[in-house]
């Protein structure tokens, strides 16, 4: 299956965050302003995170990926300005967490010295070596969140590091389904309500492809 197909049908599997009004107008306003400065990340951050989200949905000669359509800005921002305090938290926590993980698993001292090959061994470690651990990392993680505070250590940093990835992997997925380009060029758009029908396959429907946001 080529990169298209399978972008096509991204999300079909993969659970997505609904977008309110305002969020969406958030989104859009992400896709021409290069120029920003980040409010929840650090910079030394966002470089790194920009990275991870190019990995998940990288560019190509047909379609446009996840620095190409400035993903890292949305969700920079929906974190900031969508996300709970706790829920803030908690990220900033799993996210210092995947950056030890990072460090460790490529013996190196400085987050500055992280490079694209380092972030990739951390996700196919998390999304695909461990696959059957994933159930089991996030049942603990919603235990430790649940009974979360601010000096609570109870958790391996495999956990946080796996709730880190799923999240921005979820963010990523949510920006780019509903990015305009994506959706009126790639994913399956409809701009004037049709007809309701319901249970239809998916494959005699759109081709198999998920419909935009």
């Amino acid at each position: 299956m080529n990169r298209r197909k399978v972008i096509k049908k991204l999300g079909l599997s993969l659970g997505t965050i609904t977008l309110s009004p305002a969020v969406l107008s958030l989104l859009q306003s992400c896709k021409n302003d290069l120029d920003w400065n980040p409010v929840f990340f650090n910079s030394s951050q966002v470089n790194i995170i920009s990275e991870l989200t190019d990995l998940i949905i990288p560019s190509d000669k047909e379609i446009p990926g996840s620095k190409d359509l400035n993903l890292i800005k949305f969700i920079d921002l929906y974190i900031y300005n969508v996300s709970k305090k706790r829920g803030q938290i908690l990220l900033k926590k799993s996210l210092d967490s995947f950056l030890n993980d990072c460090l460790i698993r490529s013996k190196k001292i400085a987050l500055s010295n992280l490079d694209r090959n380092d972030l990739e061994v951390s996700l196919i470690y998390f999304l695909k070596t461990n696959i059957n651990s994933h159930s089991k990392w996030s049942k603990a993680y919603r235990k430790f969140s649940n009974d979360f505070n601010d000096s609570d250590k109870s958790v391996s940093n495999e956990i946080l590091s796996y709730n880190f990835i799923t999240t921005i992997r979820q963010l990523t997925i949510t920006a780019f389904k509903g990015s305009e380009y994506i959706g009126e060029n790639v994913l399956v758009y409809r701009p004037i309500p049709g007809e309701q029908e319901g249970c239809v396959d998916l494959e005699e429907t759109t081709g198999g492809r998920a419909w935009s946001i």
